[in-house]
């Protein structure tokens, strides 16, 4: 039997009815902390039970596998991560020796994770509230969600002839919440790119310098030539072998990036916006005719 000292309450460790407690009963969140044991400090996992009960896991080989993470404050109101048995949108990328976790956050049906900045541990029993990396995240989405209305000029294209394109690009926006904390989190949110897949396999990329210039016909800057006339029935003579018409895809690539107070910018991976268009080019042929 062995004493030992951690937030404040003496445990007396003994093997094996920790073991036991530690199968009866699951844990739901799980945390680390420093104790003392014969005068010699250590890590120890420290858990919060179903029905509210505290144990303490001093063996590796005992404590609860968890896989998800939460984010919140510990008793020093610092931001934090502990693990956790709840599903939550917080994913850890990378823990270095100090227990400092690359956090990424996953908004709720996306497929992608958003990286962000580092984020310590807690080392003591942590409360779940609103954190500044959410409140980003709120702000982030009430303003990336525009999709591209693209326009054609000719409504239907020609071989060796320009097709322009039209799109109005949001204009960058700069918002701000105040956190649970009373700390102001600001976002600036801006397309930093607009992309063109034309559908025969070109390609265009216009930034924020020449988004002004994406005016359509007749002097608009994004414009591109079929080489090939696309056919109902694909393959037919001159038709395009595999394709009845062009799909256009325009897309939105989001910046985003936050801070706190005055504090350093961290900025979080959005998704791109998307708009899909279908493009149908015709040919025109000459013909000598003979006069009569």
């Amino acid at each position: 039997m062995k004493t030992l000292l951690t937030a404040g309450i003496v445990v007396l460790i003994v093997t094996m009815p920790t073991y036991a407690v530690a199968q009866s009963t699951e844990a739901t969140d799980c945390w680390v902390e420093t104790a003392v044991m014969d005068l010699a400090p250590f890590e120890v996992t420290v858990c919060l039970l179903e029905g509210g009960s505290i144990q303490i896991y001093a063996s590796s080989s005992e404590r609860p596998r968890m896989i998800d993470i939460n984010l919140g404050y510990d008793a020093a109101g610092t931001e934090c991560w502990w693990r956790t048995a709840y599903d939550t949108p917080w994913v850890i990328l990378g823990v270095d020796a100090e227990n400092v976790a690359l956090v990424g956050y996953r908004p709720p049906g996306a497929a992608d994770t958003a990286l962000d900045a580092y984020i310590p541990a807690c080392t003591s029993r942590p409360r779940e509230i609103d954190n500044t990396l959410a409140v980003a995240w709120e702000l982030a989405n009430r303003y990336v969600h525009e999709i591209p209305a693209p326009r054609f000029n000719p409504d239907v294209g020609i071989t060796g002839l320009e097709t322009y394109l039209e799109v109005v690009v949001p204009d960058p926006v700069t918002a701000s919440l105040v956190s649970p904390l009373g700390t102001t989190v600001v976002a600036e949110i801006k397309v930093a790119q607009v992309l063109v897949e034309w559908g025969d396999g070109g390609f265009d990329n216009y930034t924020e310098t020449t988004f002004a210039r994406l005016t359509g016909y007749p002097d608009g800057l994004a414009r591109h030539i079929y080489e090939t006339k696309t056919c109902p029935t694909p393959g037919g003579p001159r038709c395009h072998p595999s394709l009845a018409e062009y799909e256009i895809q325009v897309d939105f690539d989001w910046f985003v990036r936050w801070r706190v107070d005055t504090g350093p910018w961290s900025t979080i991976a959005v998704p791109n916006t998307t708009a899909l268009s279908g493009y149908d080019v015709d040919e025109i042929i000459t013909r000598t005719v003979p006069n009569p």
